[in-house]
């Protein structure tokens, strides 16, 4: 008997029906969230990178969409020289249409994609809560592609009480301004290798309507000199007009706790945590980078980032992986962190990239997730 699933690539007409699917599946945890992705699914998904393709698992009784997954490809560092690197993102399916072998019958379907020679490795991130994902995506069950696990990601929330006060006397901080762009491009490709997959950011992603960065002004970007040298950036990226987090709802003592702890907040100078349905207030920080890779020189930089959210009762989120040595420095400002883990994704093709992977730390961009 033909099954009644067909997997394929997502088309225009489909993308309101992508948003609809999105929405309808929060990821699991102690705050579930769901990240909404209007007024449309596929401008949302140009920050992922220049290459994008969405995968759709359609009820064909129906002609339902049911389920997507996203394969997107860039430009990343690996070992200090760039080279193209996937990332798999957006796994979605209905909770109906769960426990049927849809899962491998899709990367079935995405390996007949990987063919094309893109990229012949991927990245990706699994909540932590997310047991059912974890269990089936590193099973090693036929047809799916290896998963090296790469330790966790964190991602920081930063609050009022954890601002970072010490001034450093020998940096100016400002906001950069279009003429910067040469500076910075020059700067991040300098410093920015310094950790593994560290995106290769060209003209026409900065600063652009278009770009990988859009929505990213250059008075959003807050840069430090020292002696007229750039030696640090870090972007405020408000994403809210195509990309949104949104709280689906809480489990465990948080849920229990939740309207106590709100009220305490204001006193604990703490973010307070937003009631389930509403959109989450805040930023991503973007384009973390110092000169040496130094987190002391990131603190002023968030010094007048998170000082500019705090008046309009925002809070900026900021990914960082655990081994990277800015971690045990920003955890100290952090209340709340939301812990994914990360994978390396690969066919038999990408095996040699895996095992030749240096000590660098690895980096995501929080925004292009």
């Amino acid at each position: 008997m033909p099954s009644p699933y067909r997997f394929e690539l997502a088309s225009p007409a489909d993308d309101g029906r992508l948003c609809e699917v999105l929405a309808a599946t929060p990821t699991p945890g102690a705050v579930a969230v769901r990240f909404r992705r209007e007024p449309s699914y596929f401008a949302a998904a140009r920050v992922e990178g220049p290459f994008h393709q969405t995968v759709v698992c359609r009820h064909e009784p129906s002609g339902e969409i049911v389920g997507c997954g996203g394969r997107s490809v860039a430009m990343r560092s690996v070992n200090g020289a760039a080279r193209p690197i996937g990332y798999l993102g957006q796994l979605r399916l209905l909770a109906e249409h769960r426990r049927r072998g849809l899962v491998p019958r899709g990367y079935r379907f995405f390996r007949r994609l990987h063919a094309d020679g893109r990229a012949a490795c991927y990245l990706t991130t699994i909540g932590d809560d997310n047991r059912t994902a974890l269990e089936l995506l590193t099973s090693g069950r036929a047809g799916l592609p290896a998963y090296h696990g790469l330790g966790r990601y964190r991602t920081l929330v930063l609050g009022p009480r954890q601002l970072p006060q010490a001034a450093r006397v020998d940096i100016e901080v400002r906001r950069a301004t279009l003429d910067d762009r040469p500076a910075l491009l020059e700067f991040l490709a300098r410093e920015g290798p310094r950790r593994q997959f560290f995106p290769q950011v060209d003209a026409d992603d900065l600063f652009t309507a278009e770009g990988t960065y859009r929505g990213l002004p250059p008075g959003d970007v807050w840069t430090a000199w020292r002696n007229g040298m750039l030696c640090g950036t870090l972007g405020v990226w408000d994403q809210r007009a195509f990309r949104r987090q949104q709280i689906a709802g809480y489990g465990g003592w948080i849920g229990r706790l939740r309207p106590a702890y709100n009220l305490l907040a204001p006193m604990l100078a703490r973010p307070q945590l937003p009631a389930p349905g509403e959109i989450v207030p805040c930023r991503l920080a973007a384009l973390p980078v110092t000169e040496g890779h130094d987190p002391e020189l990131l603190l002023p930089l968030l010094a007048r980032a998170v000082a500019e959210q705090l008046a309009t009762g925002e809070s900026l989120l900021l990914g960082v992986h655990e081994a990277d040595p800015w971690y045990g420095v920003l955890r100290r400002y952090a209340p709340w962190e939301y812990v994914t883990r990360l994978f390396f994704v690969c066919f038999d093709d990408g095996e040699p990239i895996f095992e030749q992977l240096d000590g660098r730390p690895p980096y995501l961009e929080l925004g292009c997730l």
